[in-house]
């Protein structure tokens, strides 16, 4: 009996690092097919929809009006760009990661990238990257300095 529990351990233990790898495989093809598929526009989308949810936020209302008609609007295109990519652009990897058990992880990781994208997108505009610059007005730069000095 000790034996056949050995043989068991050692089984397992070989086909468990198998296993982490197929289990990683269905959350990285969502991603890579996700991020290959958004464009542009799909970009534009996930931004002005993270926007209308995010001035909800009782520290940000004062600083940004968004109308119901226009969070409406950003919800439908939501919605229609998650549908497009994970029915028609990335049905495979969709249901393959559905399939693994790996789906929830898959869509985090896939529309997580593709708002990391598009959030950088936002700095490359010269008005945005200009005023984030203007930042530096604020900073004592002395008191910067001392921090690398020894």
């Amino acid at each position: 009996m000790r034996r056949f529990r050995v043989k068991m351990l050692a089984a397992v233990s070989v086909l468990l690092p198998w296993g982490a790898v197929a289990a990683q495989e269905g959350p990285a093809e969502l991603e890579a097919c996700v991020v290959a598929s958004a464009d542009a526009d799909d970009k534009r989308t996930l931004v002005q929809w993270m926007f209308s949810a995010i001035a909800l936020h009782p520290d940000l209302e004062g600083m940004a009006q968004v109308s119901q008609v226009q969070r409406d609007a950003a919800n439908k295109a939501m919605g229609a760009l998650m549908e497009r990519l994970l029915t028609v652009d990335c049905a495979t990897q969709a249901k393959q990661a559905f399939r693994e058990g790996s789906g929830d992880v898959a869509f985090q990781r896939a529309f997580g990238r593709v708002g990391e994208m598009a959030g950088e997108g936002l700095f490359v505009d010269p008005r945005v990257s200009a005023e984030a610059a203007a930042l530096i007005r604020h900073v004592d730069m002395n008191r910067m300095v001392e921090l690398f000095l020894p």
